[in-house]
Formats: structure tokens, sequence, C-alpha cells
């Protein structure tokens, strides 16, 4: 068997906390420009605040683990696995789910909602396997 910890190319685990300190800053500029502090526009915002939080949440998934072995890895890659099919299954259940309920065959939802919610569910998947290992 091929070993899966040396094909995965991740960031060192150190990055992990500049990665939570980008997420500090994000949740402070939400909370200033909620509050209006900040006199920006709130569409231009909560744009660069969509990417920003992507990028974050990027990171936060290609940052190694203090300890990083062939299970983790292993655990990871199924993580992956498990998010994108969500995302395809979302994409493809969303509309019905839509025409059954408002009477329309479109979704609403974005691109970057789309990837935060797979980004989200790949965190809660990774938490409970290696919780559960």
């Amino acid at each position: 068997m091929k070993n899966i910890h040396k094909d995965l190319r991740l960031i060192p685990y150190s990055f992990k906390k500049v990665t939570y300190g980008v997420f500090g800053l994000i949740v402070l500029v939400a909370i200033l420009s909620i509050i209006q502090v900040l006199p920006f526009d709130k569409d231009l915002v909560k744009t660069i605040l969509k990417s920003v939080l992507l990028i974050t949440f990027l990171l936060f998934a290609l940052t190694e683990d203090k300890v990083e072995d062939e299970l983790v890895s292993k655990i990871r890659l199924k993580a992956f696995a498990a998010s994108f099919i969500y995302g395809v299954a979302t994409l493809v259940i969303d509309p019905f789910i839509n025409l059954i309920f408002d009477g329309r065959l479109y979704s609403d939802k974005s691109s970057n909602e789309l990837l935060i919610s797979m980004f989200l569910f790949y965190f809660l998947i990774f938490y409970f396997m290696k919780k559960k290992r």
C-alpha cells in the first residue's frame, strides 16, 4: 500500500496560528461592520468576508495536525470525499426541494455558500471520525 502521508502535501502545523489570527480578524471586522463602526458598503464587506472566510477554511483544512500519521491522513481523505459527495448531493437535491416548497426550480444559493457549507461538513466529519478512532 502506498504511503498516504507522503502523498499528501500539507501546510506545516505552525500555520494554524496564522489561520486562527486571520479567522479572528474576520470575526472582528464582521462585528465592527454590523455595529456600523466601519463605514463600508455592506455588500462589499460581505463579499470580502466570504472570500477571506473561504481562504481561511481552506488553510484550516490543509494544515497538518499536531500528530499527523497515516490514520489521520486516511481520515482526512475520507472526510474530503464525504464533503465532496455532500456538495454534489446538495446541488442535485436543492432545486427539487425548492420546487416542492417554493414552487420554483432554481436555487438562490451562491457558490460561496455551498463551499462554506462543504467546509463546515468536512470539519464535522473529520472531527467525529478522529474522535471515534
